[in-house]
């Protein structure tokens, strides 16, 4: 009896602890038309995980990205050519190339209608680390265009109380321990759920 309550119970465990599979197939339109969020994921750090991606009107147009509760929560999120973007007159784009940082090697993620270089995104699946559940995600692919700087990570930093979103370039482990970089996933949450 007390094997079979064991069996049981490490059945249970193993079918808890099962991975998602992640769909093949062509790779994911590097567009999404309908309004999303960005979900913000590193299980690790709950400061940050499962908040959101909001906007603050820092002046002159732009918007800084911070991770909620700080600035304003948005919804209309559309990705254009890799490009997060609000469709706004005139549409805002988020760039990378703000106040560089080379204690960590990282420069600031916002959104501008100006043409400083673009944060370039892949669409891609991923697995929710909390449900398991095949998630749609972005992908970090490059900043700019000519020439593209391909590869580095989005993460967050402490800004002022708050977190803030940074790129950090490839090939760098740098890091300033009075303001840790953290790394993060962005996950899609449509705005209509298909």
């Amino acid at each position: 009896m007390q094997q079979q309550s064991l069996a049981l119970l490490l059945l249970s465990a193993a079918a808890g602890t099962s991975a998602c599979t992640l769909p093949t197939g062509p790779p994911l339109s590097n567009n999404i038309a309908g309004g999303f969020s960005l979900q913000v994921q590193n299980a690790s750090y709950p400061d940050v995980h499962n908040h959101f991606l909001n906007i603050w009107d820092w002046g002159g147009g732009d918007q800084h990205l911070f991770v909620s509760p700080a600035g304003n929560s948005t919804s209309e999120l559309q990705l254009i050519d890799g490009v997060i973007t609000l469709p706004w007159t005139p549409p805002r784009r988020a760039v990378i190339n703000g106040e560089y940082e080379p204690l960590d090697n990282t420069t600031k993620m916002f959104m501008t209608e100006r043409g400083d270089p673009r944060a370039i995104w892949d669409v891609v699946y991923g697995c929710n680390p909390d449900t398991d559940a095949v998630q749609v995600e972005l992908a970090f692919n490059s900043r700019g265009s000519s020439p593209p700087e391909l590869g580095g990570l989005m993460g967050v930093r402490p800004f002022n109380g708050n977190w803030d979103f940074r790129w950090k370039g490839p090939g760098t482990s740098v890091n300033d321990p009075n303001r840790p970089w953290i790394h993060v996933t962005l996950a899609v949450i449509p705005t209509t759920p298909a």
